[in-house]
């Protein structure tokens, strides 16, 4: 992996129109897939990309959903 390719990556679901995740829970979502990747490092000092929110429908449900990675 090239040096600022993300090496973690999640998704947030929040209910339309919420208020977005705050950074703890940011960075919080990515510990736990660096967790799942076995990643090495110390992910608070890494910067965090957030996309979004896109609204999306799942079951029947409307969110905003946000895309976070680390870089």
């Amino acid at each position: 992996m090239s040096a600022g390719s993300p090496s973690a990556l999640t998704v947030l679901r929040v209910p339309r129109g919420a208020a977005a995740p705050n950074e703890a829970a940011l960075r919080a979502a990515i510990e736990l897939d660096r967790t799942r990747l076995r990643l090495s490092g110390n992910s608070a000092a890494r910067d965090l990309r957030v996309a979004g929110p896109y609204h999306i429908k799942v079951d029947g449900q409307d969110l905003d959903e946000y895309v976070v990675w680390d870089v």
